[in-house]
């Protein structure tokens, strides 16, 4: 999301494409891109078409349209196709067999993300006697640094051969290389020494040759624990320095973060953490909300898309598996304030957010929301695996309040006009009248460290939702 400048013209057309186009994302690296296709169908006959679909890629500073794709049909190390822009692609396989499909994807800066994906092609009977079946466990399904995973191929079978003498061999996190050997000990044990995001391979083989495959994603860092409460801390009204202070000038954005003024608020309540994708559910299902996320017409959440933690089945909104204590994400401003009205609060004004961050009434003129040191308090780009984490996993500021740096961003109530600190709106300012964006505050998992400064501002278009976008609460 970048912040717009009006005091230069290139930067004034970018934010016009913003606004054309949606979100802009501020970070201070520039991630791989997230690889990611389909294979219809997973079963294919000789010699009919298999569709390879990966218009769901996503990255986080080029658009679709100028992403470049490159294909490996049966992962032999060649390149089956060239660079090109189109995101779709078919193939014909003249060999009964079990394929990998890889795909690399590059952005505008040369930046590659790669994935992996399976086929199995059949004679034109259409039976797959030939072949093992290969599935897999883990246990736990959550965890982080510390846990020891257990990977379990012990289901794998075989209409000819018994279980016992089939192999498998494990690739625990996607990156084109097998972790073990074949074997036919079918429990292998693996623990993560980084938090993220990871793709399991298993591959079993039977006596004669015929192998077959499974997936599964684990994120590292998930956690589990007892449910968060939607709880506040009582903040008592005061005076502060609002905007980007002498600790934090070398990181100022000078057009919108000053100058620094005196601004009063009142007394208000803060949610001790940011919503919960468990929270966020269960008011889905209180107000009857459509299954796509929507309520009469408009859009609160937009469930199936990047990192969103929340699903729709059996008639009910349910936080995923390991993911209820996550914050929130993918939440439009609509969103955000349609559950703060359903509990009788609101959104923060931007004052009130930046007062609770920088700790009240008892200031440490931190960079950080409690802290100079970054990873103490934020899980950010350098430290998050790119991928949200549970609530109140890092040290809170000064007011016992967490996640004010990193995790997600955070809606505030205002509009977002980039000179509103020069207009001396002192005393319990609300922002602007008017505005075509909205401002969200804090960085977050995927933001570089100026990103999750305490002062920091950053104006999203308010129909936005995205990975990295979240809120809490003010009553």
């Amino acid at each position: 999301m970048n912040k717009i400048n009006w005091l230069s013209g290139v930067v004034l057309a970018v934010s016009l494409i913003c606004i054309l186009f949606g979100s802009c994302t501020k970070n201070s690296q520039n991630l791989p891109p997230t690889a990611s296709f389909t294979v219809t169908p997973h079963i294919a006959m000789i010699d009919s078409a298999v569709i390879f679909d990966a218009t769901q890629t996503t990255d986080d500073h080029t658009s679709m349209e100028m992403l470049e794709y490159r294909w490996d049909f049966n992962n032999d190390g060649m390149w089956e196709t060239d660079w090109s822009t189109d995101p779709i692609v078919s193939d014909r396989y003249q060999a009964v067999g079990y394929y990998t499909i890889g795909l690399e994807v590059k952005d505008q800066a040369g930046i590659t993300g790669w994935v992996s994906r399976n086929v199995t092609i059949v004679d034109t009977s259409g039976y797959l006697v030939e072949f093992p079946v290969a599935v897999f466990t883990i246990d736990p399904l959550t965890g982080d640094e510390t846990t020891m995973f257990t990977f379990n191929a012990s289901g794998c079978h075989d209409v000819k051969d018994d279980a016992s003498l089939l192999q498998v061999r494990w690739d625990f996190d996607n990156n084109g290389s097998w972790d073990t050997d074949w074997s036919t000990e079918k429990i292998a044990t693996h623990k993560y020494a980084q938090l993220g995001s990871y793709e399991i391979i298993l591959q079993v083989r039977d006596l004669d040759g015929n192998i077959d495959g499974d997936s599964k994603v684990l994120v590292v860092g998930s956690g589990s624990g007892d449910v968060i409460e939607l709880t506040f801390v009582s903040i008592p009204g005061g005076t502060f320095q609002m905007g980007c202070t002498q600790t934090n000038t070398d990181a100022c954005e000078l057009y919108d973060e000053t100058p620094v003024r005196s601004v009063t608020v009142n007394a208000f309540q803060l949610s001790k953490y940011e919503i919960t994708n468990k929270q966020y559910a269960d008011f889905l299902n209180v107000i009857g909300c459509s299954p796509d996320g929507s309520l009469g017409g408009e859009k609160l959440i937009f469930i199936g898309a990047e990192n969103c933690k929340i699903t729709y089945s059996g008639g009910s909104f349910n936080a995923v598996l390991g993911n209820h204590n996550f914050p929130v994400c993918q939440v439009t401003w609509s969103g955000a304030v349609a559950f703060c009205n359903q509990y009788g609060g609101r959104l923060p004004t931007e004052a009130e957010w930046e007062f609770a961050a920088k700790g009240g009434n008892n200031p440490g003129n931190y960079v950080y929301s409690g802290s100079n040191n970054i990873n103490d308090v934020a899980w950010h780009a350098a430290n998050s695996g790119d991928v949200n984490h549970n609530v109140g996993t890092k040290n809170p500021n000064q007011l016992e309040i967490y996640d004010m740096s990193g995790n997600v961003m955070e809606w505030c109530s205002d509009w977002y006009v980039f000179d509103y600190y020069t207009l001396n709106e002192n005393d319990n300012p609300t922002g602007p009248a008017l505005g075509v964006e909205r401002i969200v505050r804090g960085g977050s998992a995927f933001n570089g460290e100026s990103g999750c400064r305490v002062s920091d501002r950053f104006n999203v278009i308010p129909t936005t939702s995205a990975p990295e976008i979240g809120f809490r609460m003010v009553k």
